[in-house]
């Protein structure tokens, strides 16, 4: 499991990396899978695309 503050350090890295360039969901978790725990790195992808901040 996760924290709060984790979720939220997670999310800012990932968010930066597809403001940057448009990224698939397949290069974000190749990107972070082995920085990240993997369900926090779903909870984040699935948070982005409920925000509307991801597609």
């Amino acid at each position: 499991m996760y924290t709060p503050e984790e979720f939220d350090e997670g999310k800012t890295k990932v968010l930066k990396y597809i403001l940057y360039k448009k990224r698939t969901e397949s290069e974000i978790r190749k990107k972070f899978i082995h920085t990240m725990d993997e369900n926090m790195l779903t909870d984040i992808v699935e948070y982005l695309k409920e925000a509307r901040l991801y597609k």
